[in-house]
């Protein structure tokens, strides 16, 4: 079970949604919640024009900032004690990446909840190179949450399967222990997923473009697949389940199947290397991130993961 939570915010409404999910998983294995936001001191460092650009310090702003982050954060924590969860607040300093993953490993946080598909402050880290630096970085796995409410309506855990794609590869395989211990936070059961991608066979004599599916290949890719995934739930949970799709684009297969079994999550490694990693590169994960609905579970494996 979990010992540890952060949660990063930046001060908005968005990124508070995450709050909810983290108090509902503390309550449910005795975790410990960290809030934190981050103060970027350079950004109170403009330029004053002369015969050089000379850097100024606007201390007294700085200070302002620091002062009333300290207190917001602070506030947070209170209300979340109050709450009946064990909170601690703190005020970072530096660039918001390197300080949440340098903060995570100081505290040794098992997990990091941040909302997605926001618009400023450190919802910006789901865009573009700050979300790939970010998962560079990150020492823990990262659960991604989405809020689709009103305003004032509450975000809750998320509800049904934890679907967990694999590409064949070890590296894949070392989202496993973190889907198992979301899918017991969770109270949800597990479903292994593989996506067979069809080879294909050029059809010379009806032109260069005409190709047919390798149907012997396919067939023996999906007994393949079938057969590691079963082996692989001997050490799962029990009432994990598996399933193989068949789909010449990895990401929509893996958005439609968590449709089709109304998933509440799904748990993914980033940035694999071999066998049908291809689609946990960051091309694919970001596809899935961006065009599913439901709740993120990404983690980056380290060497040590593969050496287990």
């Amino acid at each position: 079970m979990y010992k540890t939570l952060l949660v990063p915010l930046d001060g908005s409404p968005f990124s508070a949604k995450a709050l909810p999910v983290a108090v509902d998983i503390a309550r449910r294995t005795g975790a410990e919640i960290h809030v934190t936001t981050v103060l970027d001191p350079s950004a109170y460092v403009p330029f004053v024009p002369g015969e050089v650009l000379v850097p100024v310090m606007d201390t007294d702003a700085l200070e302002a900032r620091r002062a009333a982050d300290t207190a917001a954060i602070q506030t947070v924590a209170a209300n979340l004690s109050a709450d009946g969860v064990s909170a601690v607040g703190t005020l970072l300093e530096g660039t918001v990446v390197e300080a949440i993953a340098e903060h995570a490993v100081s505290i040794k946080a098992d997990l990091i909840i941040m909302t997605t598909h926001g618009r400023s402050g450190l919802e910006r880290l789901w865009l573009g190179s700050v979300a790939t630096a970010f998962l560079q970085r990150a020492p823990a796995p990262v659960f991604l949450i989405r809020p689709s409410h009103g305003p004032d309506e509450p975000v809750k855990l998320p509800h049904g399967k934890v679907l967990v794609p694999l590409d064949g590869s070890a590296f894949g395989d070392a989202i496993l222990p973190h889907a198992t211990r979301l899918g017991e936070a969770l109270g949800e059961s597990i479903e292994l997923f593989t996506v067979a991608i069809p080879h294909a066979i050029p059809m010379a004599p009806f032109g260069a473009d005409s190709l047919l599916a390798d149907e012997g290949d396919l067939t023996r890719q999906e007994h393949e697949a079938q057969q590691r995934l079963k082996g692989l739930t001997e050490s799962m949970p029990e009432g994990t389940t598996t399933e193989v799709s068949t789909d010449m684009t990895a990401a929509r297969a893996i958005i439609e199947h968590a449709n089709q079994i109304n998933a509440g999550a799904i748990a993914m490694a980033t940035h694999g290397r071999t066998g049908l990693a291809r689609f946990v590169l960051g091309s694919c994960s970001d596809a899935v991130v961006r065009g599913a609905h439901q709740a993120m579970l990404l983690y980056r494996p380290t060497e040590a993961d593969l050496k287990s």
